[in-house]
């Protein structure tokens, strides 16, 4: 019966990393989100799905923030900057030549659920400090928007 269990929590497990796997799957930011540009033990991660999300019509929400060096930054730059291409809705933010801040609305799921890339990134010294956010849900920008800027008030 300890091993059925074993068998049955390992599945489960399984299961729900291909999910939050497949979350971003089609996009450039993939590879970010997989540990092949930053190394995972070098990026704080965060993962939430379920209950916790619906009050924001969400169902998926994922993070990712880090610090890396300049080169590091630009392959960063490349993946954000090459998911925007694909999209019609976009807030994108340079300084200095250098991509500081990005909205996207990305293309829907093929069950229609809308899905979102938040970046932001800020130079201290020679290193970048970086943060990317993945959001899937029925969540329209609006609402994002304005539940942002309830948090700020």
């Amino acid at each position: 019966m300890i091993m059925v269990k074993r068998i049955l929590l390992f599945l489960v497990s399984a299961m729900l990393s291909v999910g939050a796997a497949m979350a971003q799957e089609g996009l450039y930011v993939e590879d970010l989100f997989e540990g092949r540009v930053v190394p995972q033990n070098q990026m704080k991660r965060s993962f939430i799905s379920g209950a916790s999300l619906k009050p924001y019509s969400l169902d998926t929400y994922k993070s990712l923030a880090f610090t890396v060096d300049e080169a590091t930054f630009h392959k960063v730059e490349i993946l954000i900057m090459n998911d925007a291409q694909c999209t019609e809705s976009q807030q994108l933010i340079y300084d200095e030549g250098h991509l500081v801040y990005a909205l996207i609305c990305l293309p829907p799921t093929h069950n229609g659920l809308n899905r979102f890339l938040c970046f932001q990134a800020t130079k201290v010294g020679r290193l970048w400090d970086t943060t990317v956010v993945y959001l899937r849900g029925s969540a329209s920008i609006q609402d994002l928007d304005k539940m942002f800027n309830k948090k700020r008030q």
